[in-house]
């Protein structure tokens, strides 16, 4: 299972505190894949949950291409 993080930090143009996306990561369950993050020197990320599935935009636009989706929850 692939798990969605986010990392907190400070927005270098405005100077705000901001949630910014981080790096997916394995684990077989939340508490496994924040371990995987604090062994492999991403301790400074927080796990919010289980990536079920990534749909990428028809290119050019904002529209959904759902014919591209990757579906983790049936991928085995």
């Amino acid at each position: 299972m692939m798990w969605v993080t986010e990392i907190q930090a400070i927005d270098p143009v405005t100077g705000e505190m901001k949630s910014w996306s981080g790096p997916n990561v394995p684990g077989i369950n939340h508490e496994h894949a924040q371990r995987y993050c604090q062994l492999n020197e991403l301790g400074y990320c927080n796990v919010l949950g289980e990536l079920v599935a990534e749909i990428p935009c028809k290119e050019g636009t904002s529209e959904p291409d759902m014919e591209k989706m990757v579906d983790y929850e049936n991928k085995k």
